[in-house]
């Protein structure tokens, strides 16, 4: 045999024998017979999981396999990793938009072969499209929590305006009708926590949301390998200016007791409080904080809206927060848990999420009829717009996030040098990974 001869058939060789083993992990993984123990971990509150995997299983049997373990936030990566590494990992596990960077090496991609490309992309939310590699699914979408605009409608009453913003441009004037000024450079009563970062816990969702609504999505995936890059800072249409850099600075002005927009600063209470005070206008929150602001304060007159947009764009967006289930690497039963993971990515299972906790669907092709709920309406719609970043590091960009706000607020930087530090220190954190 020639050496071409050789070489060609030493590659096909390899294919047969790859193919072999994807179609031994994955080929089984169709519906039928008994599948298995599947083994689940995640952060998703225990009695809220285990509801939902129990009135799915009054329809189908199946979800009796699906066994799962809940942990608290601060204790769930190490002990999956920890996990995982010795072997003793469960067969599913929860990832998010903003772990999938530190977890991507702990999960097992799932191939195009078990859920082509083309039906995933037509039936999930684009949001959803986070999860996709070069070689397939990183993770089977199950949960979507959008940002969303509260607003005190009493306020808003009294401040004689009929509704809430539309567009950011709109909160320029809304900020003077709708913020008390205290003595000094204090606010007795405002109109939107915006422009801080210690008192807003959503104040990365409201940062990110805007800067993506001008076109910069923070990191992006190379399409041949699929690694996490930064695009960070730089401008869509391929100019020398950063639309990231107006959206901090729009953002921050809110803070600047200089400028008109003034209605909030550090030494303010937390946003979540003060909206179920009375003392706030416009809250922006995930649509699953619903319940809990109105049982804080049963009082309180509010409604939800979308998120602002700006003005004269096309494509709407806002941030959303993203669960889906991942295969892990040495997963004891890897078919099972695929059959589980597609299921919990089904219709059946979006619906009874959204009976639980009242999250919209993950699926594009099950929407849920919200004519009877107002509030319902505006999350659905929001769950649609929804987009995020794939997020290396939580904590160091939680970092990156805070000293940009801050440095502008503190008159260290500009908003412009403020985002090319931060780029920087993005594109470090990625080409440390």
């Amino acid at each position: 045999m020639s050496n071409f001869q050789i070489i060609t058939t030493g590659i096909f060789v390899a294919l047969i024998v790859i193919g072999v083993g994807i179609f031994s992990l994955f080929g089984g993984a169709g519906r039928g017979g008994d599948i298995g123990k599947v083994e689940i971990w995640g952060t998703l509150d225990q009695s809220i999981m285990q509801a939902v995997l129990t009135t799915l299983a009054e329809k189908d049997k199946i979800y009796q396999n699906a066994i799962y373990t809940a942990f608290s936030l601060d204790k769930y990566q190490d002990a999956l990793v920890n996990a995982i590494a010795s072997g003793q990992g469960p067969d599913l596990f929860f990832i998010s938009q903003d772990n999938i960077g530190l977890l991507s090496d702990k999960l097992q991609v799932i191939p195009y072969s078990v859920v082509s490309q083309g039906t995933y992309v037509t039936s999930f939310i684009d949001e959803a499209q986070l999860f996709l590699a070069p070689q397939g699914m990183l993770a089977m979408p199950f949960s979507i929590d959008p940002l969303v605009m509260y607003w005190n409608r009493d306020l808003f009453t009294s401040a004689g305006v009929a509704q809430p913003p539309k567009s950011w441009n709109e909160f320029l004037t809304l900020a003077s009708k709708l913020t008390s000024p205290a003595d000094g450079q204090g606010v007795r009563r405002s109109a939107v926590a915006l422009g801080a970062w210690d008192n807003i816990k959503n104040a990365k969702a409201v940062l990110s949301a805007l800067f993506m609504q001008t076109g910069d999505f923070i990191t992006a995936r190379k399409g041949d390998t699929g690694l996490l890059i930064s695009i960070f800072g730089r401008d869509p249409a391929g100019g020398n200016a950063a639309p990231a850099a107006d959206a901090l600075r729009f953002y921050t002005d809110f803070a600047n007791p200089s400028k008109l927009v003034y209605s909030w600063n550090r030494s303010m209470p937390q946003a979540a409080d003060a909206f179920t005070s009375g003392d706030l206008a416009v809250y922006f929150g995930f649509a699953s904080e619903y319940v809990g602001l109105a049982a804080r304060n049963p009082n309180l007159h509010f409604s939800i809206a979308l998120v602002p947009q700006l003005e004269n764009t096309p494509t709407r967006i806002t941030y959303g927060s993203m669960q889906g289930l991942a295969l892990a690497r040495g997963a004891k039963n890897p078919q099972g848990a695929v059959v589980i993971a597609q299921m919990l990515s089904g219709a059946e299972a979006s619906s009874a999420l959204l009976n639980k906790v009242g999250l919209p669907p993950v699926r594009r092709d099950s929407l849920p009829d919200t004519s009877a709920s107002a509030a319902l309406d505006v999350v659905v719609q929001s769950a649609l717009i929804s987009r995020a970043w794939a997020d290396p590091n939580k904590a160091a960009t939680d970092m990156l996030f805070k000293e940009m706000i801050e440095s502008v607020i503190a008159g260290r930087s500009d908003p412009l040098q403020a985002v090319h530090e931060a780029s920087g220190g993005l594109q470090q954190l990625l080409s440390n990974q």
